[in-house]
């Protein structure tokens, strides 16, 4: 009786040979030569589909499996910033179901309501807040922007009067300099490019305001979100087991682990961060308003927007803040002083008795390493940038020793069986 011939299990060879080099590079060359052909029929999607039918076979190359990885990595961000305004509903939605799930999981933990009357009721509380303010708020909030905006128009004219007046034309005559020439230089030169770089910076730091009133005149994201947020926060931890189940199974303990730690740092920032900013919004509008200054509004908006921002953020509120005290009474030291006084008396409290006590320990980032991440992720992203620094900077961090502390392990254990070998 014949018996079959038995074959072992192969392990497919990772390393290609110098016909598969050849031919993958002949390859490519003809693929490149064919899309600058096509320059105009082509797109990034059509790319990256190429990319993985020609590699997806090779995979077991870790050349090939590299350049699959960053194709992936490219063609996503690629894809975020085609369709940002489509997503941009659900980022905001994720991001309001992540600040509000501690409220419901509380409520239905604590005080045994459904997780779905929960996350209806916290979404029915803040559509409310969310109307009362857009009516009552809204209308001042543009009138005062408008109204520094205006303001700027007249700032030049005094700044040239105030150099021109006094002890300072006494010191520039001593140099031989002509008071009618140092006037043509400051009015015909100065003074405009003051008032298009004031002009600039505040619609600039105040873009964000636009950018909600297209947002709230947008009357399918006005409807979309509650929805949204509504079934991200009933359906939130069945969200995250489902992303902790696309983990495989040899990795999932190290991401569940990673995940908590994620969780805890951007918790911590974002909703304490969320609550102090209120905080120091309805502080600043209270505090600018009594001593007397104008616009204390939208200067209290400003300020809880800047509060994201460490350092720069309080840096640029305080001299807007002065340089609207400026203009607001006829003496022009006093609201001044009592606007920088009052601004950093709230700083030193919010940084030094209030966060401790909601946001707990800082994050942990060196105040250099801190400042080169606003500046990196600013440079890049703008606004938006400066206010996600901070977090994407610690989760990071959190990446990077998370791998150390995986290498160690591996090293120790590579050690651990080399004594026991021996």
């Amino acid at each position: 009786m014949r018996k079959e011939p038995v074959y072992k299990n192969r392990t497919p060879s990772v390393s290609p040979s110098i016909l598969d080099i050849i031919v993958i590079a002949t390859g490519l060359i003809l693929l490149m030569l064919l899309l600058y052909s096509l320059e105009a029929l082509v797109s990034p999607f059509l790319i990256f589909v190429m990319i993985l039918f020609l590699l997806y076979p090779l995979r077991d190359i870790a050349v090939a499996k590299n350049v699959m990885l960053i194709s992936a990595l490219l063609f996503a961000l690629w894809l975020i910033a085609t369709i940002d305004e489509i997503i941009s509903p659900f980022i905001f939605s994720l991001f309001l179901a992540y600040l509000l799930h501690p409220i419901v999981t509380k409520m239905e933990t604590a005080w045994k309501i459904p997780r779905w009357s929960s996350a209806v009721f916290i979404i029915c509380i803040s559509i409310a807040l969310v109307i009362v303010v857009l009516v009552l708020g809204l209308p001042h909030i543009i009138g005062q922007f408008e109204g520094i905006l205006l303001a700027i128009g007249t700032i030049s004219t005094q700044f040239v009067e105030w150099v021109l007046d006094g002890r300072f034309i006494k010191a520039i005559q001593k140099y031989g300099i002509s008071v009618e020439q140092l006037r043509s230089m400051l009015t015909n030169s100065i003074a405009p490019r003051v008032e298009d770089i004031l002009k600039g910076i505040l619609k600039g730091t105040f873009g964000i305001v636009s950018g909600l009133q297209v947002l709230v005149s947008g009357i399918v994201n006005i409807i979309i979100i509650p929805f949204l947020t509504f079934f991200l926060l009933k359906d939130f931890p069945l969200v995250r087991h489902r992303l902790k189940m696309m983990v495989p199974r040899k990795r999932r303990e190290q991401s569940v682990v990673f995940y908590h730690r994620v969780d805890e740092i951007l918790g911590r920032y974002i909703r304490g961060t969320t609550i102090i900013a209120i905080f120091d919004a309805i502080t600043v509008s209270l505090g600018l308003w009594i001593i007397g200054i104008q616009y204390p509004l939208v200067l209290g908006i400003l300020s809880g927007f800047l509060f994201f921002v460490p350092y720069f953020g309080f840096i640029t509120i305080l001299s807007v803040s002065a340089f609207v005290a400026s203009l607001s009474m006829g003496s022009m030291s006093l609201p001044v002083i009592s606007t920088v006084s009052f601004l950093a008396v709230l700083h030193v409290v919010e940084n030094y008795i209030i966060t401790p006590r909601v946001i707990g320990n800082k994050i942990g980032l060196h105040p250099v390493l801190l400042i080169f991440s606003l500046f990196i992720f600013g440079y890049f992203l703008g606004f938006i940038g400066l206010l996600i620094a901070i977090p994407a900077a610690a989760i990071i961090i959190v990446s990077v020793k998370e791998w150390e502390m995986n290498r160690k392990r591996e090293l120790k254990q590579e050690d651990d069986d080399q004594t026991t070998e021996q």
